[in-house]
């Protein structure tokens, strides 16, 4: 978004001068400084305060340790369908995340808490700050907006906190001397005031965004969290509550309703730049290749890509996913496995050594072996990613690719799981089968009863959201931790301890009301 690009600078010049109050430590001060008092002017240091809120999401402000590095780690390697690849044995504090061996001293650990307390404290500050300036200073239309758009981020940066640490500290309001130190929050305190922000952000946000607004949240991205939210406090057992399905299938079905979004269907193009803030895109992190007036890039793809196509080999997909993606058949219309397969991994595969169309980079899935590991049979049991690649990763540094963060096709696999737990498995099925004729190629579903059809969302969430941050946090609500990890061979793993991390060591030593 135009105006994320154009205040990313100053907006952490200036918020590094709002975080403490100026008078405790000058006797004077300069007419001409800006100060936590003079600061929020008018609707442009407001939008330069929103910006600072929006640059923490997913720990951006920290490139190699969070976005680069912590994010993925933390969230791919703990998959039961993900390894290690060739490239992380070189880093010891990826592996500990994999084996399960780390403590709360991690590296990452200690990045994802303090970047999204981080966003927590510019998205308070943006709430609070503005709500105080007047008529005179900013429009109501304005104020309702950035307001809006700040409180959905508090509601993102607690949810994200809470699906990584099994107990966080609220913070509601801007950070001073008298309120630093704060307990820990039980979870359901947690989740009500995450529901809370996402429910008013979507009666403040605007229903769409202007072209030069992309990746602003809207009424859209509050009500998919919301509902979102509702469906893992379900699955939360310190919470959970006998309405939460039919809570979170009431924010969906608005989204549904409203008939703002659709399945793109390209579903490769989702995934490799080539398709950005497309029809069914609702929450979009937004990056772009540098030029004269900005830098936002990312080398994610070169995290992901193995060597064979010119990446760094971070990260590697299990032959199980392979063989769980394509447990249906060939029964694609177009004679093929479920097309979303080829999208979402690549591997030693007719369809990818067909050179008439399905190369990868150019080459043909033998050529790319055998160049590169001196015999196209030496990766025959081996797999990797494909999302979030570049039509071409050789010779591509950093680079422009956004990740969606949230999409209709997750909205209607969540929609129809909670239709489907709320005993209305009739219309579960249809928007299954909606997903996997567009997405897929494939043939409607014959599951009928409700087990069958739950049995099936949990392949068509395989399906459709591998490598998108879901699987580790689906499997905790559904109970499976333990089972999917014993049959991945991931011994190290106990659902007791490993379920979610705990409090960083750093809180722990500064903070003297945690115990």
């Amino acid at each position: 978004m135009k105006s994320i690009y154009k205040f990313y600078l100053l907006a952490f010049v200036l918020l590094s001068m709002v975080a403490c109050d100026d008078q405790e430590f000058l006797e004077e001060t300069s007419p001409d400084q800006l100060t936590s008092n003079s600061f929020w002017r008018d609707v442009n240091d407001a939008e330069s305060g929103l910006v600072a809120a929006y640059s923490e999401l997913e720990s951006r402000s920290n490139f190699w340790d969070g976005w680069q590095e912590g994010r993925p780690v933390v969230e791919y390697f703990r998959s039961d369908y993900a390894l290690p690849g060739p490239d992380a044995s070189n880093y010891s504090h990826w592996m500990s995340m994999f084996n399960f061996t780390y403590d709360n001293a991690h590296t990452f650990i200690n990045v994802l808490w303090r970047t999204n307390y981080k966003g927590l404290g510019f998205a308070n500050q943006v709430i609070t700050k503005v709500g105080e300036m007047t008529s005179e200073q900013i429009s109501d239309s304005d104020k309702k907006r950035i307001i809006g758009e700040a409180t959905f981020l508090r509601g993102y940066y607690h949810f994200k906190l809470l699906s990584l640490y099994e107990q966080i500290i609220l913070r509601n309001e801007i950070v001073t001397t008298e309120n630093i130190d704060k307990p820990l929050s039980t979870r359901p305190e947690a989740w009500e005031s995450i529901l809370n922000d996402f429910s008013n952000a979507a009666g403040m946000l605007p229903e769409t965004v202007a072209s030069e607004d992309l990746g602003r949240a809207t009424k859209g991205a509050a009500l998919a969290y919301l509902g979102k939210a509702y469906l893992h406090k379900a699955g939360d057992p310190t919470s959970a509550a006998g309405d939460d399905f039919s809570n979170a299938a009431n924010a969906f079905k608005q989204i549904v309703d409203a008939g703002n979004y659709q399945l793109e269907p390209d579903f490769l193009s989702l995934f490799n730049g080539e398709n950005e803030n497309n029809v069914e895109s609702i929450f979009e992190l937004q990056f772009k290749s540098g030029d004269a007036t900005s830098w936002n890039a990312t080398r994610l793809h070169a995290f992901i890509g193995d060597w064979c196509v010119g990446g760094w080999g971070g990260i590697e997909a299990t032959i199980d996913l392979v063989d769980d993606m394509k447990t249906e058949g060939q029964i694609a219309n177009n004679g093929l496995y479920d097309n979303r397969l080829y999208g979402t991994v690549y591997f030693k595969d007719p369809y990818f050594n067909d050179t008439n169309t399905n190369e990868m980079q150019g080459y043909t899935w033998d050529v790319l072996v055998e160049g590169t590991y001196g015999s196209a049979d030496a990766k025959d049991n081996s797999a990797y990613f494909r999302k979030w690649l570049p039509n071409y990763v050789w010779n591509n540094s950093y680079v422009g690719v956004n990740v969606v963060l949230m999409r209709y096709a997750d909205v209607l696999l969540m929609y129809a799981e909670a239709l489907n737990e709320t005993g209305n498995t009739t219309e579960a099925i249809n928007i299954i089968n909606t997903i996997r004729d567009v997405h897929g190629n494939m043939p409607s579903t014959t599951a009928s009863t409700q087990e069958e059809v739950r049995e099936q969302i949990k392949h068509e969430r395989t399906m459709e959201l591998t490598l998108e941050s879901t699987r580790f946090f689906d499997l905790r609500r559904w109970g499976m931790l333990d089972e999917a990890m014993q049959a991945a061979g991931r011994t190290g793993f106990s659902a007791n301890k490993h379920s979610y991390f705990p409090v960083p060591l750093t809180e722990v030593q500064a903070n003297p009301e945690i115990n």
